[in-house]
């Protein structure tokens, strides 16, 4: 593909593809040094209704994979100093990009041995120039659908599917991926964990664990209605949540922490219908720079919880706790 040269040849099938089962809709990621090759590809993906992002290093496209989340990747057979295979090869050994997202090896001619060495290295297919535009617009559009289910499959074994907060997996994943994106921005970081408890005398002859069960989606209404956008909610517990907060120090996760506790504490009997009332106890871990003060997303979720259960545990003491390290 970084080898070709003159001006693009007009492909055919370049027109829009009008099956309405395939919806060509998405992000396409072009790995290529070549600006004729890229310029061909784009005139056969953009009417078709594919945005092209280009990148014209490995370390353009490994950072371009991680954080754009692309559709599928097109790989020329040299990428900067780095050779199409090999970049093929990181990118399927990269945790940030899933197994379902199509990559696939662009060369101007794709011999047997070509096509073997592609596949080798994790390629979902290998094309070779000049190819037909039409055929490679159906191939891409079964990739784009496939990763789309399992995306899709994926949301719904993270979130909890009555309140459509995330549970505790889709709690410790999301983390990773903020915990990332502040290492990056040297940013703020924190993690409040909130444990709500409800009063004997309000719950009467229920067990705990049922009147748990019966309160959560109320509670979850709730904080829909009081946290801020930006935050990140999941149960951790019954009714037990965690509070994933970008760019907030220590005084705004003890402020996040006041708010929210406040909230469920004061919601009156009216709002609450069969809503039980809750002592809410809260622990926090937070970190002004995480590029300075690199923490990992399982350390944040375990402070936080560890705050949390020194909030439980002392009787009439502070509700609210910040983690502090063991000295």
């Amino acid at each position: 593909m970084g080898d070709l040269v003159g001006p693009p040849p007009q492909y055919p099938g370049e027109a829009r593809l009008t099956n309405p089962g395939l919806s060509p809709s998405g992000l396409a990621l072009i790995a290529s040094t070549d600006a004729w090759s890229v310029r061909a590809l784009g005139s056969v993906l953009e009417p078709a209704g594919y945005r092209v992002l280009r990148a014209t290093t490995g370390a353009e496209a490994r950072d371009g994979a991680r954080s754009a989340r692309p559709d599928f990747i097109l790989i020329a057979t040299q990428v900067g100093d780095r050779s199409g295979v090999e970049l093929c090869r990181e990118l399927r050994q990269d945790p940030e990009v899933t197994s379902d997202t199509a990559i696939i090896g662009m060369t101007s001619a794709a011999t047997r041995a070509q096509r073997l060495s592609w596949l080798r290295a994790g390629a979902s297919a290998c094309v070779g120039f000049p190819f037909e535009g039409e055929e490679l617009l159906l191939k891409l559009a079964w990739h784009v659908r496939a990763k789309r289910e399992a995306d899709h499959a994926r949301a719904l074994a993270l979130v909890d599917g009555p309140t459509g907060f995330y549970n505790r997996a889709g709690l410790q994943r999301r983390a990773r991926e903020l915990v990332a994106g502040a290492l990056r921005l040297h940013s703020a970081m924190a993690c409040v964990a909130f444990g709500t408890d409800p009063r004997a005398k309000a719950r009467g002859d229920e067990p705990l664990s049922a009147v748990r069960a019966s309160t959560q989606a109320r509670l979850g209404r709730l904080l829909r209605a009081s946290a801020r956008l930006s935050d990140t909610i999941g149960w951790w517990k019954p009714t037990d949540f965690v509070v994933l907060a970008p760019t907030t120090n220590a005084a705004g996760a003890e402020r996040l922490a006041r708010r929210l506790s406040d909230a469920i504490e004061a919601a009156s009997p009216e709002s609450r219908g069969s809503f039980p009332a809750f002592d809410v106890r809260a622990g926090y871990h937070a970190v002004a720079d995480v590029h300075a003060t690199p923490v990992e997303a399982e350390d944040l979720l375990d402070r936080a919880g560890k705050a949390l259960a020194i909030a439980r545990s002392a009787q009439g003491g502070a509700r609210i706790r910040r983690f502090e390290a063991e000295r």
